[in-house]
């Protein structure tokens, strides 16, 4: 058992060094980024952009009263929240485990897909709100 650890420590330094801060996860198969840290920015970017234009049509009133919006919604921030969490760390400057790393890049997928679920249902929503062909 003496030669786990001082592999373990090896290993854990050779993922530090050759993979910087989340770039050695797995990329999507369908995702056109290059690494796993561009695929999170992206991610992460593309909530934000979702949660802005939320906010917007909810000043505007033009989100539906029903429990549909609100349960997607409340979806997305659960499935993010690790995402959320790992670049108010960042930002911060403060320092994260690999533990930590692993369950952010764990998550990705489930974040992004939430955020999908929400985008599509504001597009169902645009197009309920569309006036008719050819009507100003």
């Amino acid at each position: 058992m003496p030669m786990v650890l001082p592999r373990l420590k090896y290993l854990t330094l050779y993922t530090i060094l050759g993979c910087g801060l989340i770039g050695c996860a797995s990329v999507p198969a369908n995702s056109q980024h290059d690494s796993f840290a561009d695929y999170a920015e992206s991610v992460f970017r593309h909530q934000n952009t979702v949660l802005s234009r939320l906010m917007m049509l909810n000043e505007a009133d033009q989100l539906p009263d029903n429990d549909i919006f609100a349960d997607t919604e409340q979806a997305m921030h659960d499935a993010c929240h690790l995402l959320n969490e790992y670049a108010e760390r960042e930002s911060d400057g403060e320092h994260m485990g690999l533990r930590f790393k692993a369950k952010v890049q764990a998550s990705i997928e489930g974040c992004d897909a939430s955020i999908q679920k929400m985008e599509a249902l504001m597009a169902g929503l645009d197009q309920y709100q569309a006036p008719p062909h050819g009507h100003p």
